[in-house]
């Protein structure tokens, strides 16, 4: 039966399995006529390994819920939004807007199903996620398609961005969201040894989250997978620029929560404009949003009006650091990959690189010659480097913003326009030489394929230039000596700091993903990130089975000797010199033998 033969391959039931037939082999020695002492021991000793390992191998093994019917989402009957292919420019298909009456709809089945699934154990809440890792590497290629469509970035992109670093965050949680979010206990002082104190975590309630169509797959995934650990339902808003994948990535929560016998309503993916967003964040307890800053301030209004928090993640200009030190090579081939990732499309993007002036002319002529070389075009039908930008209007800024450069004095080494020769959203990739801190677009995100070079004389230099802008998100330092990149990184403002490559912060799921200024605040990934979508809850209990209560020179009336008991104690725990701790303690027993009368005074 394939069910029983793939819950015997369930690493936990495998182990049990072994686990038996050691003991039972050790047992068939013990019954032999000819028994030697070691042979009973070791008989012995299998029998209660095998129990003790039992508790703690059947803990895994989760009876499974019946199967429940896939029951239909909400259906959308707002605005026509157009699939439009950003490498092609054609419309693959149109989505429907959800109208604001239909939000509040998909968040009433959200609710009843997040009561629910708030009831759930961590393991059930993991086996859904290992069965939504399966699901996403058994369909990654439907997904990269869909990827593809949606966003136009290059086939590697997809597989790199949307398949492998969802498995990555799903593997996470998966190893360490009970450790991160179970019962943590706290230290209490010593004057209240007798007490107990820890947090529990509780879910919010439901997660709205209104993210960008630069990676349309793992932005939904990622953030679900945090949401529904933490016992969360999530409303996810997808982007007007990338619908067309909506109802298939849905389909696959829907699928795996229904088969796995949870109501599938608890993820819900949401289509449409600036209304549908704004409702969105009406009807949820807690907001992430990932997109511009100009929206990121409607974000927080609209949270404003009924006190909802929000996580807000809006964009970089991070530096990218090629020290006097630096191995030029190395520096020069990641910054390809820093800037270009995702057609530039990447908060993360390397868009400012600062070469030291040691190196500044022969860094940009090799760096021109590789990127004069790259492929762009249609990933669905070539092998390409570089894609399309998935957002016509974000074509536009691109083009303004290099075009203000070259006004200004920067010097065109490769691209610096539209691709001519296609019909999608294409801008060259570029690179610009000669650009100075005070240029426009030496200190607005880009968010394009375009590579900026400033020149620096020193450290202190680089950190100004650095630190010259409204963004502080990311930020990537090259040096032979990770002493000095460490300390230069302590130096620059960014939430996220690395020596000597780039973006690899990210597949480490343990560090948290955010910055400040107008980078936003708050941050998703690592246990910041799994605790940002839980309410906390301090509480204190009796550490053992006895009531305490006041010393009765504290109760009301308080005698006359309360506020000597209190300084008595001070002194005794908290005082530096060892003649105040003696002092305190002969005071403590003093006054809690005599208390002395009442301080009441007459009217």
């Amino acid at each position: 039966i394939p069910e029983m033969e793939a819950f015997l391959q369930k690493p936990a039931v495998a182990e049990l399995v072994s686990s038996l037939n050691v003991a039972y082999s050790a047992l068939q020695v013990a019954g032999a006529a000819l028994l030697s002492q070691w042979e009973i021991l070791a008989a012995i000793v299998a029998t209660v390994w095998v129990l003790l390992k039992l508790p703690s191998v059947l803990s895994h093994v989760v009876q499974r819920r019946p199967r429940r019917a896939v029951t239909a989402p909400v259906a959308p009957t707002g605005a026509e939004i157009p699939c439009i292919h950003p490498a092609s420019g054609k419309v693959l298909d149109t989505r429907r807007s959800f109208t604001p009456d239909e939000v509040e709809t998909a968040a009433a089945r959200a609710r009843v199903a997040q009561q629910e699934w708030a009831k759930t154990s961590f393991e059930e809440r993991r086996q859904v996620l290992r069965v939504l890792m399966q699901v996403v590497i058994d369909q990654y290629e439907k997904i990269a398609e869909l990827s593809l469509k949606d966003s136009g970035k290059a086939y590697l992109e997809a597989i790199f961005g949307e398949i492998l670093t969802s498995c990555e965050k799903i593997r996470y949680t998966v190893n360490n969201g009970e450790s991160i979010i179970g019962r943590e206990k706290r230290p209490v002082p010593s004057l209240l040894f007798l007490k107990k104190a820890y947090v529990d975590y509780y879910p919010y309630g439901i997660i709205g989250l209104i993210i960008p169509g630069n990676y349309p797959f793992h932005n939904v995934i990622s953030h679900v997978t945090s949401a529904i650990f933490a016992g969360n339902a999530a409303l996810v808003k997808v982007s007007e620029h990338a619908s067309l994948s909506a109802p298939f990535y849905e389909s696959i929560f829907r699928d795996v929560l229904a088969n796995m016998g949870h109501n599938p309503d608890l993820v819900q993916i949401l289509t449409g404009y600036g209304e549908t967003g704004a409702a969105t964040i009406r009807h949820s307890d807690k907001v992430l949003f990932i997109g511009s800053v100009p929206t990121g301030r409607r974000v927080m209004t609209t949270a404003a009006e009924t006190l909802t928090p929000v996580i807000l993640e809006l964009g970089g200009k991070d530096p990218f650091i090629v020290l006097d030190d630096a191995d030029v090579d190395h520096a020069l081939t990641t910054s390809l990959r820093s800037v270009f990732i995702n057609n530039g499309c990447n908060c993360i993007a390397a868009e400012r690189i600062l070469v030291h002036e040691r190196h500044y002319d022969d860094f940009a002529k090799r760096v021109s010659a590789r990127v004069k070389a790259l492929r762009q075009g249609d990933s669905l039908k070539n092998s390409v480097d570089v894609g399309a930008i998935n957002m016509s209007i974000q074509v536009d800024k691109v083009e303004a913003l290099v075009n203000d450069a070259i006004q200004s004095g920067a010097r065109v080494l490769a691209g610096g326009r539209r691709a001519s020769g296609k019909n999608g959203d294409f801008f060259e990739p570029t690179v610009l030489a000669d650009v100075t801190p005070s240029m426009k677009i030496a200190h607005e995100e880009t968010f394009g394929p375009v590579m900026l070079l400033i020149r620096f004389a020193n450290d202190d230099e680089a950190v100004s230039i650095a630190n010259g802008v409204p963004f502080a998100l990311g930020s990537w330092i090259f040096t032979r000596n990770v002493a000095r990149g460490e300390r230069l990184a302590a130096r620059i403002d960014a939430g996220m700091a690395c020596v000597n490559d780039h973006g690899v912060g990210y597949m480490i799921q343990s560090l948290p993903f955010g910055g400040w200024k107008d980078s936003g605040f708050g941050a998703f990934n690592g246990p910041e990130g799994l605790r940002s979508f839980c309410r906390i809850k301090a509480v204190v209990a009796d550490r053992f089975p006895l009531r305490t209560s006041l010393p009765a020179a504290l109760d009301y009336p308080v005698a006359k000797a309360a506020p000597d008991l209190v300084m008595a104690a001070v002194r005794l725990i908290y005082s530096q010199r060892i003649g105040d701790k003696v002092t305190g303690m002969f005071d403590l027993i003093r006054h809690s033998l005599f208390p002395g009368k009442p301080k009441i005074k007459s009217a």
